[in-house]
């Protein structure tokens, strides 16, 4: 039978070592494949999260650049009028609040200071007037949903804008007005005959971040993970459109709730109050491993079948295929034909040994034989 045969003995330690060693190897580098998949998953987030902050920064510096330009135009316009002043009573959209004067004339209600501001420089412009410790637009081209100019609205009491006005101090950075992102520039305004500011000036410009959108909507972290983008009050900006992240709701939830099962990684947003998130599920990085793991057994496997198929052949022509001729010598032998070539002698290893002996016994035979004929 076959495990009893010889080609068996030397086949069978042989399948076991290469077997052992395809299988130390596959778990070695099985476990390395893990690793790098881990390290790329990490590090793929890392420079698609590079390249969007990168395209933040850029558009902060340049925007902000225009904020100061048109700031110091609006800060013209009004110095042109004359010294600011407070100014009696009047309604803005129903609110009622003292007037804001330049030069003695009346801002409330008037539109063309800051119309002709931004017909120059683009962008948005607002007056306020302080409304004990709020501030209100008594006149300004920011737009509501409707269309209608914001006046009468006041800045958000819970900003971080108001709170550096209140300590006598500009505000330039990012802000959420009425609802949209703006690079903003607040400064306060003085009469001298108040410790607090009567009022503010502002400009500023509403982010146009179609082509970040677009740059974040065409991203995906794996094959299921996602990019996105949250502002300063947590809504949700921009996020992957691509896979089963695609869903606004979906991404929220994963956000919010964060689950065992999810790694999600939060990164703010200098300069912007935004913050960036990228999220994928642990089940990514496992069919990754496994695909790779599987690929790695599979070539373990075909190099232990072509590692078994040489040995085989080794073994065939360099052991067995000798010792097969070496028998039939001495079979044909024992059956007093001695006249077989062995030319296994010319080898240089055991079996060339064991011919050598079988033809020097041959020989003995043969003289034996001749000398018993001779009598």
């Amino acid at each position: 039978m076959f495990k009893d045969s010889l080609r068996a003995r030397l086949l069978l330690p042989v399948l076991a070592l290469v077997l052992a060693s395809v299988v130390a190897t596959v778990i070695a580098l099985a476990w390395v494949e893990a690793n790098r998949v881990r390290v790329e998953a990490q590090n793929a987030i890392e420079n698609q999260s590079r390249g969007l902050l990168s395209i933040f920064s850029v558009t902060h510096s340049i925007m902000l650049d225009r904020v100061r330009s048109s700031m110091h135009l609006l800060r013209q316009e009004t110095d042109d009028q004359g010294t600011p002043g407070v100014g009696q009573p009047i309604t803005v959209d129903g609110r009622q609040v003292n007037d804001l004067l330049f030069g003695g004339k009346p801002q409330g209600n008037q539109f063309q200071i800051v119309d002709s501001v931004t017909a120059i420089m683009g962008g948005t412009a607002t007056l306020f007037t302080a409304a004990g410790n709020d501030f209100v637009r008594v006149t300004t081209n920011v737009k509501k949903d409707n269309g209608d100019r914001a006046v009468g609205t006041m800045l958000d009491p819970n900003g971080q804008v108001i709170g550096e006005i209140r300590k006598g101090l500009s505000f330039y950075g990012v802000v959420d007005i009425l609802g949209s992102p703006y690079v903003t520039g607040y400064e306060p305004i003085y009469d001298g005959n108040h410790d607090k500011p009567i009022g503010i000036w502002y400009v500023g410009y509403k982010t146009d971040l179609d082509a970040l959108s677009k740059v974040v909507s065409n991203s995906r972290v794996l094959d299921s993970g996602f990019i996105a983008m949250l502002d300063s009050k947590g809504k949700l900006r921009f996020h992957s459109n691509e896979g089963a992240a695609a869903d606004p709701a979906f991404i929220n939830k994963i956000i919010q709730e964060q689950p065992s099962d999810w790694t999600v990684q939060k990164r703010d947003v200098p300069n912007w109050g935004f913050t960036l998130v990228a999220a994928y599920p642990n089940s990514d990085i496992d069919s990754a491993i496994i695909r790779q793991t599987i690929w790695i057994s599979l070539i373990g496997v075909v190099i232990c079948l072509l590692l078994l198929g040489l040995q085989y052949v080794l073994i065939e022509s360099r052991v067995l295929r000798p010792i097969k001729r070496l028998t039939e010598v001495a079979d044909a032998l024992s059956m007093g034909k001695m006249n077989n070539v062995i030319e296994e002698v010319k080898l240089k290893d055991e079996i060339g040994t064991l011919a050598k002996a079988i033809a020097r016994l041959a020989n003995s035979v043969r003289l034996a034989m001749d000398r018993l004929s001779k009598r």
